[in-house]
């Protein structure tokens, strides 16, 4: 497996890992920031004895709290929960200069019930508010949906709300650009199937956490009957099946990218054939091909990969509500407690 990107709630079943281990841990969860950070409040690092999960920025900062949260789990610091400020500047002697506030949660077999809580509301509603209490550092913290956050909120109540919000896309094809695509995505702030239904091919496409293979999958159908996804991109070994999932997807009115692999001429044949087809111009502005225009010139996979990967990041980060923050799906619902 390669190591991929956790994504923004991933720390919670990683939690519940490692209770179920019988293993202690510490979340370090940054709960608010001010000027110029690293990270963006919600990101995270779970610790372990010997490893740790995600990050919230790396430098002085992060290896500090790796070290607070390291003497939390040897015993020589205090098996509590813990409130910092940390100035970036003074403090770490970064660059960057900003403020942030973090907590540093520990995990153990007392955590099993705030986690599961926490698991199901995310697995039912797709979010979840989880509150933190800073003055009293032993009371276990409070899940609740996020439309009754404020009815918790005490003066030194933190909430922060977490859901999965990456963008979904479905990858039509498991060829060599594929490929190469799910190695990059792996660290991007993504989920992407790939749909094919060659076991040679499927079974080289890179293991992530973030990557599902689906090979027992009837593409015209599965293509029909796509729910939930804001991106698309049609790559099989086929001219004539790339043809039939091009017209079925462009009136997909949910997807906000599809792209299409080939060449210019290739692009221009889809183009008039899907119009006799019924298609109109509108539907057939949606289709982006050739695909990674803006990128860097080659026709490496690789090369092809980081310019579609682009292209799809920012059409997902442009149908976003504009007041959303485009670096962090977790985020403050109250953010003036935070100071």
């Amino acid at each position: 497996m390669i190591t991929a990107l956790p994504g923004p709630a991933d720390w919670i079943a990683a939690a519940l890992r490692c209770v179920a281990r019988r293993e202690r841990a510490v979340l370090a969860l940054v709960t608010g920031e001010r000027g110029s950070t690293p990270r963006d409040t919600g990101s995270w690092i779970l610790l372990t004895e010997d490893a740790d999960l995600g990050t919230i920025g790396g430098g002085e900062l992060e290896r500090t709290l790796i070290e607070a949260g390291r003497a939390m789990l040897d015993g020589t610091g205090a098996w509590s929960r813990a409130s910092l400020q940390c100035t970036l500047g003074p403090d770490m002697r970064q660059c960057c200069g900003g403020v942030m506030q973090v907590l540093l949660q520990p995990v153990d077999a007392d955590a099993l019930g705030w986690l599961s809580q926490a698991k199901h509301h995310l697995t039912t509603e797709g979010r979840v508010g989880i509150v933190f209490d800073k003055a009293a550092c032993g009371r276990s913290p409070v899940v609740m949906n996020c439309e009754a956050a404020d009815q918790h909120l005490g003066p030194d109540a933190v909430i922060l709300s977490f859901s999965d919000d990456r963008p979904r896309l479905a990858l039509f094809g498991a060829g060599h650009v594929a490929r190469a695509l799910c190695t990059l995505a792996s660290q991007l702030p993504l989920r992407v199937t790939v749909f094919d239904g060659r076991p040679d091919q499927c079974a080289q496409v890179p293991i992530a956490a973030n990557i599902r293979v689906d090979e027992n999958f009837d593409p015209v159908l599965g293509a029909e009957q796509l729910e939930g996804y804001e991106a698309a991109l049609v790559m099989t070994h086929s001219h004539s099946l790339d043809y039939e999932l091009c017209r079925i997807l462009l009136r997909q009115p949910d997807l906000v990218y599809i792209g299409l692999i080939g060449s210019a001429s290739k692009s221009r044949r889809f183009r008039k054939a899907l119009n006799k087809d019924g298609l109109h111009d509108l539907e057939l502005a949606r289709l982006i091909s050739p695909i990674g225009k803006n990128g860097p010139r080659g026709k490496e996979p690789g090369v092809i990969a980081l310019g579609v990967l682009s292209e799809v990041l920012e059409c997902c980060a442009a149908a976003q509500d504009p007041l959303r923050s485009s670096a962090s799906t977790a985020a403050p619902l109250n953010e003036a407690r935070y100071g």
